[in-house]
């Protein structure tokens, strides 16, 4: 059995596919693989111990199909103002050590990760118009999706009571880039798929 920890953070997921993404409803994805950035900044927490409450951290992920095929290769960012123990806490948490749904099932999934690189991640958290910057390797920017013939605001929500990320997110239109010349990623995307929630977490995956 894992350890017992917990942890609640503010959370931004970008992802190269349509708004919503067929991959919560067991489809393929749009365009056939998976690239995504995403981050966390946790606002209460402890992991093996460690008290994680103010941690931002990211991860870029790239699949060359679906997800659940393999063959990922994944790369964790954590901001350097976390100290050398935070750091090993969320490095454990994100190789699937201690559970905790996506964080234990999607490391199952890669074929390779890369060392993690400390990286000044800026954080602005606000429901659908949300955003974060990875200095040097990336950035997330959420918005509302439009309507293309009016242009006005949409607003929607997915719930998903066996989500392995989250349980209810709401859903954004995302632009958004991730270079890193040693995992050979140039990507960029826009008005793609993006989610915005505040998640719970145990080791038992999210609340």
């Amino acid at each position: 059995m894992p350890p017992k920890w917990s942890l609640t953070a503010e959370y931004i997921q970008s992802c190269n596919c349509d708004y919503g993404c067929p991959c919560n409803f067991n489809a393929l994805p749009s365009r056939g693989n998976c690239e995504a950035l995403l981050g966390y900044h946790i606002t209460k927490g402890v992991v093996g111990g460690t008290k994680l409450d103010g941690v931002t951290f990211a991860q870029g992920l790239y699949w060359p199909r679906a997800i659940h095929q393999g063959n990922g290769v994944a790369r964790l960012y954590v901001d350097p103002r976390a100290s050398a123990a935070q750091r090993k806490a969320v490095e454990e948490l994100v190789a699937g050590k201690i559970g905790g749904g996506v964080f234990e099932i999607f490391p199952k999934t890669w074929s390779k990760t890369y060392s993690t690189k400390a990286a000044k991640i800026g954080w602005r958290f606000g429901g659908y118009d949300s955003k974060f910057t990875v200095e040097g390797v990336g950035e997330v920017a959420s918005s509302h999706i439009r309507n293309p013939v009016s242009g006005d605001t949409f607003e929607g929500k997915i719930v998903l009571p066996g989500g392995i990320a989250w349980k209810k997110a709401d859903v954004s239109s995302v632009d958004w880039w991730l270079r890193d010349p040693e995992a050979a990623w140039n990507m960029r995307h826009e008005k793609t798929s993006g989610f915005v929630c505040t998640v719970s977490f145990t080791e038992k995956g999210p609340a």
